[in-house]
């Protein structure tokens, strides 16, 4: 079982491809579909949760589309994960045996932790990225 769904994967992308545009060029969700490879019905979901999250905006007509609300700085990965995963984290059951919820209140707390960098530093892993592209013509 995966921590987290398709929706949280994909609200990750989703706003790293906004993030590309602003208020003047928000980016089409035609190219946010096509770059991330998910189905525009699928992604419209998604982005719904975003906006009504308070992460991101949009502008209808024929240059409309998506952009931030909020810098990358000021938007951590939890805040993503926590808005489209409903509760993000390894389980809120109550426990009857004490020790059961001292061990989870422990681990939501450090799961929070981990993902408590902003997305500006998702950079790092687009960097890592790049020095395994091999590029052939």
């Amino acid at each position: 079982m995966s921590l987290l769904s398709t929706k949280g994967a994909y609200g990750l992308m989703s706003i790293c491809e906004i993030s590309k545009g602003d208020q003047k060029n928000p980016v089409s969700l035609n190219d946010i579909s096509k770059n991330i490879g998910v189905s525009r019905n699928y992604l419209e979901q998604v982005l719904n949760t975003l906006r009504n999250s308070g992460f991101v905006s949009s502008i209808k007509g024929f240059r409309g589309g998506y952009y931030l609300v909020k810098t990358l700085d000021e938007i951590t990965f939890y805040d993503i994960f926590n808005a489209l995963e409903n509760d993000f984290c390894l389980t809120s059951i109550k426990m009857e045996n004490s020790s059961y919820d001292i061990f989870f209140k422990e681990y939501n707390e450090k799961l929070i932790e981990l993902f408590s960098k902003p997305l500006s530093s998702f950079e790092d892993y687009q960097n890592q990225a790049k020095k395994y592209l091999n590029y052939v013509i």
